[in-house]
């Protein structure tokens, strides 16, 4: 069977608002008690969204494009920044109270607002499960399968509560250009890097074979997630044990620090991804990881003097596997709505997902999370076959309420070990110790 065929069942099913337009009044009044209506007939039912801004403005528009029409409803849409989304969803919560019918959340909250979502299959007809990319759907997936469960989740059952809107995960940025002068071939693993960063470094002038964001913190964690998890596996155990001070955790930090710093630029330790971006752009750095959004300079042929000689690839493999860092942007719906309005907030994301509303996602701009939809419009940006094959191998980071404390906690230490205050072995031990206490403090 072909992953379409499913599709095309799914898809071709009615949502329960366009069967009883169809069906008319009479059928509607009929029906709309027993299936769930949400239009109170009069197909005016309005649903109220929060979303971040940037990827935001664009979900608005597919709304009023494609969905509103699809599926019979208005939609209001209030675009925030992160924090300020973060913020506002935090105190909504909190309240238990219905301002937003549907809500965006990176992927990172999910642990903290999951308990506030209604499942997505109490209110969703169908879904396209073998067209929608797996690790999209069990990082809106609560517990998440395969990772270690916070402790007030542990006797819950895994529930679809959000869908993706948004299919970040890292790509690798590479200067073709750099690369041939030295003789290498573009990389396929992080030893690849390594091996054509050297020589770009020493035998090319004004180039550095690599960057990473070394600033302390959530920047440097961002660089060097997907190196730790692809070199010395999961952050966690099952149990929550920190698996990262081992001979395979230290191995893989020094690499980072040690092998993968000598090819970066000085002061590499204050980076964030402003600097990463622009030397990519000039042709300074040779190679860096990103999100699809920093792309935009690098495409822009009036800003970037490599334009011509940016290539994007997935992110290359560790000793274990490859690991890109999953950035998922996902849409759930608020459980404190009415039954009435969960069950329209179920249309308007189903009919979101569709392939249809898909296609012109990628027309607006969007970056998707169907297999179709990738593969029917892969020359739709540069970017997307390299993010294909990464966020099918992409890994979230570890699933808790506590996760930015745990990569300051992390990437504090390894900043330490970057600019030669600590070893690398003082580093993860130092880390160690300050994770547990965090993870004990907490009841983990």
């Amino acid at each position: 069977m072909t992953r379409n065929s499913t599709t095309s069942q799914g898809e071709a099913q009615q949502t329960r608002r366009r069967f009883i337009t169809a069906a008319g009044a009479a059928g509607a009044t009929a029906f709309a008690g027993c299936i769930g209506d949400s239009s109170g007939g009069s197909g005016t039912q309005t649903i109220t969204l929060a979303v971040s801004s940037g990827d935001g403005e664009l979900i608005k528009r597919l709304l009023k494009n494609h969905v509103e029409s699809e599926v019979g409803v208005t939609t209001e849409t209030t675009i925030l920044p992160n924090a300020n989304l973060f913020e506002k969803l935090s105190t909504m919560f909190q309240s238990e109270k219905a301002t937003y019918d549907i809500v965006a959340m990176d992927d990172p909250w999910m642990p903290q607002f999951a308990r506030h979502l209604a499942p997505i299959r109490d209110h969703v007809d169908s879904l396209p499960t073998d067209q929608i990319i797996q690790q999209t759907l069990d990082i809106g997936t609560w517990p998440t399968p395969g990772e270690a469960v916070p402790p007030n989740a542990q006797d819950a059952e895994p529930e679809l509560k959000a869908l993706c809107a948004v299919g970040n995960s890292h790509i690798f940025v590479v200067n073709e250009r750099l690369y041939s002068e030295v003789g290498e071939d573009l990389p396929e693993t992080w030893e690849d890097v390594f091996r054509a960063g050297q020589k770009i470094s020493e035998q090319v002038d004004g180039a550095e074979g690599y960057a990473m964001r070394g600033k302390s913190g959530n920047p440097i964690m961002s660089s060097y997630f997907s190196v730790g998890m692809s070199m010395a596996g999961n952050m966690f155990d099952e149990n929550w044990g920190y698996d990262w001070a081992d001979d395979s955790g230290v191995e893989a930090a020094s690499f980072f620090v040690n092998d993968l710093g000598s090819i970066s630029p000085d002061g590499v330790a204050s980076f964030d991804n402003s600097q990463v971006l622009s030397g990519l752009a000039d042709g300074s750095i040779a190679a860096a990881p990103q999100w699809p959004s920093g792309t935009s300079l690098l495409l822009n042929e009036d800003k970037a003097t490599e334009y011509e000689n940016i290539t994007f690839l997935p992110i290359p493999e560790g000793e274990k596997r490859a690991a890109p860092v999953q950035g998922n942007w996902l849409l759930g719906i608020n459980s404190y709505a009415d039954a009435e309005t969960k069950n329209a907030a179920g249309d308007v994301l189903q009919s979101f997902v569709s392939k249809q509303a898909q296609e012109q996602y990628v027309d607006l701009g969007g970056v998707p999370f169907r297999h179709d939809t990738f593969e029917e419009n892969m020359d739709a940006q540069p970017w997307f076959e390299a993010l294909y094959g990464s966020l099918q191998n992409a890994k979230p980071r570890p699933r808790t309420p506590l996760w930015s404390e745990i990569e300051t906690a992390q990437g504090q230490p390894l900043n330490a070990a970057l600019v030669d205050n600590m070893s690398v072995e003082e580093a993860m031990t130092e880390a160690e110790s300050q994770i547990e206490s965090i993870l004990d403090e907490n009841g983990y």
